[in-house]
């Protein structure tokens, strides 16, 4: 397979979906995240489910 070939193939590079950063990280519902906004994004949401949890089973605590 010759290089020009394999450019087509290959397509564009992804790029993070909220900085716009070329060294991506991961791939999130189908939208390319860098490190550091992937990362923000994933602690973000566990902070979400956690509040939750703690809403659900746990309650007021005082």
């Amino acid at each position: 397979m010759s290089a020009t070939s394999e450019s087509r193939v290959a397509g564009p590079e992804p790029r993070c979906s909220v900085c716009g950063s070329r060294d991506v990280f991961a791939k999130i519902e189908g939208k390319y995240y860098c490190f550091k906004c992937g990362s923000r994004l994933v602690i973000e949401h566990s902070e979400k489910i956690v509040e939750e949890y703690v809403k659900k089973y746990i309650g007021d605590l005082r």
